[in-house]
């Protein structure tokens, strides 16, 4: 991939991608400024004049902040030559590497080392349904105490996992005075094809709102609050050994309206990982 930096912003594309006939790239931008960041894509055959083509957006990645755009450009003939370039707008600025200008290279005594992002392996999605009492301890110095007690109907679901979960444990959270939740839960997974189960603890925060505590304070709960999790886990079952070595880390929801927590958990494999 070719890669422009400007003033702390950096652009990366892709050669074109032959599809059926169709040329597709792929732009990575960021860190990300904004929601609204718009990338185009100028292009030129043979030299003529320039037009622009709008990039739709793909993904952000939570872990690097790089935004992915993807661009159609129109095929041309083996006798005429395609050039093209992105060129982003964020934050009230335009990023443009100008016509056939490469990237300048950092002195080399002010490089710096290239940080390599790990790859993000899904380790399942969890469903986790709770009891609809959870036991308010009232205010205390150290904030409001709830105990949710898992009940019947949790799923684990991913490529390598597949299990129910034990209406069993539970999550013991302590509400701060601004409205987070700092979660503790401990559950048991039993495997689908059966054998020793797994066991898992998340610690993490859930966000009811700057409003949320005193809400909670008062009885009420907001319908729901986005939730971030690190799951580590523990079995003697041979086939999850590879589970005792994981680190997770968990993004999804409580809803509060059906009392379950739903979040995805993945795995990251690191640049000194073998």
């Amino acid at each position: 991939m070719r890669e422009f930096t400007d003033r702390g912003v950096t652009l990366r594309w892709s050669e074109l991608i032959n599809e059926n006939g169709l040329n597709r790239v792929l732009i990575e931008a960021g860190p990300a400024v904004s929601s609204h960041d718009v990338v185009r894509v100028i292009f030129s055959e043979d030299g003529g004049p320039e037009r622009a083509i709008r990039g739709w957006p793909l993904r952000c990645d939570p872990m690097t902040g790089f935004q992915q755009f993807a661009a159609m450009l129109p095929s041309v003939t083996q006798k005429k030559a395609l050039t093209w370039r992105p060129v982003l707008t964020t934050g009230g600025r335009e990023y443009d590497p100008g016509p056939g200008k490469a990237p300048e290279p950092a002195p080399p005594n002010l490089a710096k080392p290239v940080t390599q992002v790990p790859a993000l392996e899904h380790v399942g999605r969890f469903v986790v349904p709770f009891t609809d009492e959870f036991y308010p301890s009232g205010e205390t110095p150290d904030g409001i105490w709830l105990h949710f007690g898992i009940k019947e109907g949790g799923t684990v679901e991913g490529p390598h996992l597949k299990g129910t979960i034990d209406p069993l444990g539970g999550d013991w959270m302590r509400v701060r005075s601004d409205g987070v939740g700092l979660l503790h839960a401990r559950a048991l997974i039993q495997p689908v094809e059966g054998g020793a189960p797994i066991l898992f603890e998340d610690t993490g925060v859930c966000d009811f709102g700057p409003d949320g505590y005193a809400g909670l304070a008062k009885g009420t709960l907001p319908a729901s609050a986005p939730v971030r999790l690190a799951p580590r886990y523990l079995t003697s079952n041979p086939n999850y050994a590879w589970m005792n070595r994981l680190q997770g880390f968990g993004i999804g929801e409580a809803s509060l309206s059906d009392i379950t927590l739903r979040f995805d958990v993945y795995s990251a494999k690191g640049t000194s990982d073998g």
